[in-house]
């Protein structure tokens, strides 16, 4: 975890002694060996390095004639030319000397040049340079001709360096941020800066800012970038195809190496005019320059700008490491079948590079193919070393201890000499990311810690998580290495565990807060759109940012003050994403559990919610936030609906005092001005109620109106009495369906205007004013005797309890009976009960009346969006069975099944025959599809598609359809027929409980009874719904929106309590004791069937 050990060292631990093996030119004494007394300067063979038999070397880096080694101390050793001061001390050459003057700081990275070294520091990666500057190679502002053996150090660097890589006169910085960091020579582009001009300062290199780097590479006038999700970038010098780009012309700013896109690369390395890489797969690609065989291709070529697998290496196994020097190239290989890792060298070896004699060698020069370097078998290759520039190579290995060294060098086991000398995972690490178990390793290890490293915790913490490279790079699943569209590669588990540990675990106040400005920094680079959008790597800081805790509502208030300043950047940062962008990041969701992308709807829900509350609230962000929750709307629609409708409904806008100004704005259709009514997905059922009860409202005024008008102009008796006629049903329980159904007939028929007017209901024979009690219980009666004496509805066989139309055949039609005196009546309604139903149903809804009738989803579905808005998909939800059985028939032959065009349809107690063909008539094997959507066709209908267009058309007749509906959706609407399906909270219907007759909530009787309804279980408070209220289905607004009234009875003791429906009261005798009142009302619920019981 490259990113966080800043001053946290995470390689304490018990570790292998290291040791290194050096081969080639030594002419200068680059080996670190000593130069022999026979003056041969070329190494052919593998020689340790006894120098380092006390210590433990971590990593080497080389140029022409000098070399750096770093140990895991942080400390520095060079030997070599040093003519310019490259080697930053005095002293022998031929062999490693520490440099004393840095040993006080210790070092994270090496580089070395063309006569120069540059270094960054560890503890707070400042950048450090010696030798030759005068191409700015150093980044120390210009050449310093002064004591050129005295080490250098930059103080203009905001950013803190954690990888160097050096070619002949430039350099490529990678920080602890992500950044990107070029200086030196640019004679051909090589800083990708977008100019060939020269810096002696480091400069961010534009085209890499955001994206995930990880490692970062030089050749001699060309640079190589790899990102977390391993992508390949290249630049500079490319006069033999060394960037891999397909063509010779040089590039100053970095372009995608198209070839490896597929591949993905897990590791790169330069050459002086070649390049190499490793897929995801193990396979080594090599271009550039191959005149010394360095591509290892087995030909000479002067230039392939086309990265191409290295055959002779897939033949052998997996490629592991890789590496590249002046002309030749190196790789360690696992051998597929042995299982062994074996160092493969080819190219240039003239000079002993590649430790093969030159015997061994074409020409005894080069070796244009890839062969085994022969090694002590009990060795085991930490990492293999070489430079752009490099005729030499350095191997840095292990051996088990108490090994005897053999071979053609010397050597000796040792003891493990360092407890912080632990190698961990060299290969493949990303330098500039978030690992999360080592986050969760390192953070647990220190809680509770406190002074220098709580401080240097803190300080990582608040660099990782503010910036956007990093967090493009962190938390992602080991395989597969890159983005797609079903996935982004980020593991979002461990981003919410690295989250939860971080602010809930280490309860570290500092740790928040810096945690919290982080969020903050970052959310504002994002907003500013600076992040490109060109790959989908650059797109994973917005799932990170998302699982941010600080975010939310339970804890961003108490936690972190500046939360709403996070959340506003972040929002206007998704919505500056190109719509592409956007379906892609959300897409991505599409694949996880649903509580990720209910989390970014959550995220975006409390802050609509903090921005509503706020005194002087601010337009503009209310806005923005909306939009947001429209773009996570239309994702989830795409993605089919991972989420329900209430997880974007807004109880702030739907409880907000505006509403009904922002639906008058909409519906004048000012398309300036903002409304909420523009995203009706915002709006939850009750807010929509609201909206609906508006348009009645205004409805039943001109209704009213325009009713008057026509009994006055038709002269039909006295006005007041022609008007009640149309006002009023009156009706006969004993006759209560006949009686209903004609006059509802008759004003659909005859009278329509009157269906807008509020319903009232008149019982024969019975006294009482209709204040909304009468009209509920007459619907629930007339709906109950339809359903029990015509049989036009069915109870589906696969949907216990969910009704659907039966097959006309099975209709029975009920004879029409002498109405009631001075009543319009329509004898004719027993031929239209399919449209008498749909009207009752859309007389409900304009008089917000709960129906006991539960209809299959799917019907409201055609009563918001109409008929020919269907498919055989919608057979799915409605008969599941049936809905295989055919599709099914796709795999068959259907000549092997005896199919006809005469069916039974589900309800039906005859067959049908579909599309007007022969009942007899066989199916074809072309004629299936036509079967198939016909079949579908006829059982959505039920047999009969005039019956459900008349239930849809009258119900839309009488629901007055207006610009309101047209906001809800068809789950409103059953939400505005049959209220919540979910009980809620009985405390809720105890707190809004009126009391009647003597009873109020401190009676002993009142407060035994709620005693007794809190210990029922939900089947028996349902069952006291449906006894009290006709309906076991809780109010759109919930249980406080019932109007319950508990009244006492004054009846004897015996009796059972009773209800009044009409006005959802309960009647209650003085029960003593709560073991009789529980008996009693049990008794009451148990028999209860229906309306009268009372």
């Amino acid at each position: 975890m490259a990113s966080l050990p800043m001053e946290v060292d995470q390689e304490a631990g018990d570790a292998s002694s290291t040791f290194v093996l050096a081969m080639g030119n030594n002419s200068d004494g680059q080996l670190g060996c000593g130069i022999a007394e026979d003056d041969d300067d070329k190494v052919f063979a593998p020689c340790e390095l006894h120098a380092f038999d006390s210590v433990n070397i971590r990593s080497c880096s080389s140029s022409l004639k000098h070399s750096i080694w770093l140990s895991y101390d942080g400390l520095v050793y060079t030997s070599g030319d040093n003519d310019s001061g490259q080697l930053g001390r005095a002293g022998k050459r031929a062999k490693p000397f520490k440099i004393d003057s840095i040993e006080h700081m210790p070092v994270e990275s090496t580089a070395a040049g063309n006569g120069f070294t540059v270094l960054a520091a560890k503890l707070d990666g400042r950048l450090m340079g010696v030798g030759r500057g005068d191409r700015g190679q150093l980044g120390m502002g210009g050449a310093d001709r002064d004591d050129k053996e005295r080490v250098k150090f930059s103080s203009a660097l905001d950013e803190q360096l954690l990888n160097l890589s050096a070619g002949e006169s430039h350099c490529i910085a990678l920080c602890r941020s992500g950044k990107v960091l070029a200086f030196g020579e640019n004679k051909h582009g090589q800083l990708g800066v977008g100019d060939f001009v020269s810096t002696a300062t480091p400069k961010p290199v534009p085209s890499l800012s955001s994206r995930p780097v990880v490692q970062v590479s030089c050749g001699a006038a060309h640079s190589l970038a790899r990102t977390a999700t391993g992508l390949l970038w290249s630049w500079g010098c490319n006069e033999h195809g060394q960037l891999g780009l397909g063509d010779l012309k040089p590039r100053f700013r970095p372009e995608q190496v198209k070839a490896m896109r597929v591949s993905r690369c897990v590791d790169v390395a330069a050459g002086n005019r070649h390049s190499l890489s490793i897929s995801e797969k193990g396979l080594a690609f090599s271009f550039g320059a191959g005149g010394s065989g360095q591509l290892g291709s087995g030909g000479i070529a002067e230039a392939e700008p086309y990265p191409k697998v290295i055959e002779a290496l897939k033949e052998i196994g997996t490629c592991l490491q890789i590496a590249g020097g002046h002309s030749h190239s190196l790789a360690v290989v696992l051998n597929q079948e042995s299982l062994r890792e074996n160092l493969y060298v080819w190219g240039l070896g003239s000079s002993g590079q590649l430790g093969i004699p030159r015997e061994n060698l074409y020409e005894k020069k080069l070796s244009p193919l890839p062969q085994k370097l022969r090694l002590d078998p009990s060795l085991k290759i930490v990492s293999i070393c070489s430079g752009p520039l490099s005729h030499h190579t350095f191997l840095i290995v292990s051996r088990a201890a108490g090994t005897e060294s053999r071979g053609g060098y010397p050597g000796t086991a040792r003891e493990s000499l360092s407890p912080r000398a632990s190698l961990g995972p060299f290969r493949h690490s990303l330098h500039t990311a978030i690992d999360a178990d080592e986050l969760l390793h390192a953070l647990r290890s220190l809680k509770g810690s406190e002074g220098i490293q709580q401080t240097a915790l803190v300080k990582a913490v608040g660099a990782a998580f503010s910036s956007v490279s990093v967090l493009n790079a962190s938390f992602r699943r080991p395989s597969p290495l890159g983005t797609t569209a079903e996935s982004s590669g980020v593991d979002l588990l461990k981003v919410r565990k690295a989250y939860h540990t971080l602010v809930f675990e280490m309860r570290n106040a500092d740790l928040i807060n810096t945690l919290g400005r982080a969020t903050v920094s970052i959310c504002d680079e994002l907003a500013k759109q600076r992040v490109p959008t060109d790959d989908p790597e650059t797109l994973c800081v917005f799932l990170v940012l998302f699982e941010n805790p600080l975010l939310l509502a339970e804890h961003r208030t108490s936690l972190f003050a500046g939360f709403h300043v996070a959340l506003q950047r972040l929002t206007a940062a998704v919505l500056s994403l190109p719509k592409d962008s956007q379906k892609l990041l959300f897409g991505w969701l599409k694949h996880l559990p649903s509580e990720y992308f209910g989390r970014v709807v959550n995220v975006m829900q409390q802050y609509v919610t903090y921005v509503l509350t706020q005194p002087g609230q601010n337009q503009s962000d209310v806005s923005a936030a909306v939009m947001m929750l429209q773009t996570l709307w239309d994702a989830n629609a795409e993605m089919d609906g991972i989420l329900p409708e209430w997880c974007f409904q807004s109880l702030a806008i739907s409880q907000s005092a505006d509403l009904q100004e922002h639906y008058r704005q909409w519906q004048q259709q000012q398309s300036l001005v903002f409304s909420y009514c523009r995203y009706p997905f915002l709006l939850n059922a009750g807010a929509k109620r609201r909206l609906i009860s508006f348009d009645v409202e205004l409805r039943s005024q001109v209704a009213s109106q325009e009713l008057w008008a026509k009994v006055l102009r038709e002269g039909l008796g006295a006005p007041e009495h022609a008007f009640q006629r149309a006002l009023v049903y009156r009706v006969r329980r004993e006759h209560i369906l006949s009686d209903f159904c004609g006059q509802l007939w008759w004003r659909i028929e005859n009278q329509p205007e009157s269906l807008c007017l509020p319903l009232t209901v008149d019982f024969v024979g019975e006294h009482g004013i209709d204040a909304g009690g009468l009209r509920k219980e007459c619907l629930h009666l007339v709906l109950r005797e339809m359903y029990t004496k015509t049989q036009i509805f069915a109870e589906l066989d696969e949907w216990p309890g969910l009704l659907w139309f039966r097959p006309p055949s099975e209709h029975d039609k009920v004879l029409s009976v002498t109405p009631p005196e001075q009543t319009a009546h329509d004898e004719t309604w027993v031929e239209h009960l399919p449209e008498i139903a749909g009207a009752i149903v859309g007389l409900a809804v304009y008089n917000a009346i709960y129906l006991d009738f539960r209809l299959h989803p799917l019907m409201y579905k055609f009563l918001i969006h109409g008929l020919a808005n269907h498919s055989i998909e919608d057979l799915h939800g409605l008969h599941p069975s049936l809905y295989r059985s055919l599709t099914s028939l796709r795999k068959h032959d259907i000549r092997d099944l005896c199919l006809t065009w005469s069916v039974r349809l589900p309800g039906a107690n005859e067959d049908t025959a579909l599309g007007g063909r022969p009942r007899s008539a066989d199916v074809q094997q072309d004629e299936l599809e036509a079967f198939i959507r016909e079949y579908a066709q006829a059982v959505l209908y039920a047999g009969d598609m005039e019956q459900l267009r008349g239930f849809v058309e009258k119900a839309s007749v009488c629901m007055a359809v207006g610009p309101a509906f047209r906001l809800c959706t068809a789950h409103d609407l059953e939400l505005l027929i049959c209220g919540l399906p979910y009980l809620g909270d009985f405390k809720d219907l105890e707190l809004s409980c009126k009391y009647a007759n003597g009873f109020h909530p401190d009676h002993p009787v009142a407060k035994m009874f709620w005693r007794v309804v809190h210990g029922m279980s939900e089947i028996w408070q349902r069952k006291l719904l449906l006894f009290c209220t006709g309906c076991d289905r809780v109010p759109i607004l919930g249980l406080r929106a019932l109007n319950f009234v508990l009244s006492r009875s004054a009846v004897d003791l015996d009796h059972l309590p009773t209800a009044n429906t009409c006005i959802n009261q309960l009647n209650l005798p003085e029960y003593p004791t709560e073991e009789m009142m529980h008996a009693r009302l049990h008794a009451a619920l148990e028999h209860y069937t229906g309306f009268g019981f009372a």
